[in-house]
């Protein structure tokens, strides 16, 4: 039924609303803030990314994400990721996003991409994968939403 399908996307735009708030704290701040993200992830997630494929690796358990999100942070720095659409359907979130800022090196930092977040029956990530062109992310490419 339509009403329920407009209900449950409303959900799932609210649980990406979620990780986007919990991203920008960790961004505006420092690393104690990727606890909040890594709570968003269930115990068995995985996550992917493009410099991941590259090194033919992917990131499972919320203890390994958290450490992800640690990197993250250390190796972007003072970089904003501007969140410009967000798409949803019953079960999954697509995030349009270009992330921007200074690198601890001080390196100017643009680059843009799309994240898909899937989510189990609990609310929580199940899967993460982020795509993005690894030319255009300028810091260690082993990172990135």
């Amino acid at each position: 039924d339509v009403a329920e399908k407009m209900r449950t996307e409303n959900q799932i735009l609210n649980l990406a609303n979620q990780f986007i708030e919990a991203l920008h704290a960790l961004e505006n701040n420092d690393d104690s803030e990727a606890e909040p993200v890594a709570i968003l992830f269930g115990d068995e997630a995985v996550l992917r990314n493009s410099a991941l494929d590259h090194m033919g690796q992917e990131i499972s358990g919320r203890d390994a994400i958290l450490q992800f999100w640690i990197q993250y942070k250390a190796e972007l720095g003072q970089c904003k990721s501007n969140f410009h659409h967000i798409t949803t359907s019953e079960r999954a979130a697509g995030l349009f996003w270009t992330t921007e800022g200074t690198s601890p090196g001080g390196q100017n930092v643009h680059y843009h991409g799309a994240t898909l977040l899937e989510f189990d029956d609990s609310g929580l990530i199940k899967f993460f994968r982020g795509y993005y062109d690894t030319r255009e992310l300028v810091v260690k490419a082993d990172v990135g939403g």
